[in-house]
């Protein structure tokens, strides 16, 4: 599957806007990219390896409205994350 990445994430990919991974769920997906870029994992996981609530979920263009890690991800799937972000 491919992920898809702006802002801060795009920033702890190296600048790669798009990085493909092999995983068949949302947990095994997100463990492929901590393993990438250490730097990531700690922006999207909070302390116990859960997908942190300042995240939301787009699958193939739709927002999964509460991502469960048990969720399933195909080859031709394309994830994208969008981060709140704070400040005034």
């Amino acid at each position: 599957m491919n992920f898809e990445f702006t802002g801060i994430l795009l920033r702890t990919a190296g600048n790669q806007r798009s990085v493909s991974v092999e995983a068949t769920t949302l947990a095994g997906a997100l463990a492929e990219l901590s393993g990438m870029f250490p730097s990531m994992g700690r922006v999207l996981l909070d302390n116990t390896g859960s997908l942190r609530k300042a995240h939301r979920v787009f699958l193939n263009g739709e927002l999964v409205p509460h991502p469960d890690e048990t969720m399933p991800l195909g080859d031709d799937d394309r994830i994208e994350f969008f981060t709140a972000v704070a400040g005034g």
